[in-house]
């Protein structure tokens, strides 16, 4: 009876050290483009949202505070993306600029903070990579019409 429990036991343990060996979310370019256009696009759709609410308070901590939500969640997304590993020392780099500039939006409670969020909040990787990025991202469904690399 007890070896039984131990063998079922093992088996629950095994299972998903097999399905994690097996899984298909090594750092890639396609995997990485996918994580990217998804927070870029949670973010559009969180600020439109943060704006229009924002719109309608006259108090502009409480309007910054709106737009400060979205952002940085979109700074914990970017963090926790998983980069090829050649991209690993940039994408650590663009997240402390990006954690820097949502944290400079709160103290100065000023649009102007936010330079450079309009066109892509996701500081340039090297070329090479950039391009090997967008190409990647022609394949990746959810990478349809969002900019989540700055235009050259």
């Amino acid at each position: 009876m007890l070896r039984r429990y131990c063998r079922a036991a093992a088996t629950l343990v095994a299972v998903p050290v097999l399905f994690v060996a097996c899984s298909d979310d090594e750092p890639s370019d396609e995997n990485f483009v996918t994580q990217l256009c998804e927070a870029s696009s949670e973010l559009r759709t969180d600020l439109e949202a943060a704006i229009q609410a924002a719109s309608t308070q006259t108090d502009s901590g409480k309007a910054v505070g709106l737009l400060v939500e979205p952002l940085e969640k979109f700074v914990k997304a970017f963090k926790d993306s998983d980069p090829p590993d050649d991209l690993d020392e940039w994408h650590d780099e663009a997240s402390d600029r990006l954690q820097a500039t949502v944290d400079a939006f709160k103290r100065e409670q000023s649009l102007s903070a936010l330079v450079g969020f309009s066109d892509s909040p996701i500081p340039d990787p090297p070329a090479e990579a950039k391009q090997r990025l967008r190409d990647a991202a022609e394949d990746v469904d959810a990478c349809d019409g969002v900019a989540f690399l700055k235009p050259d």
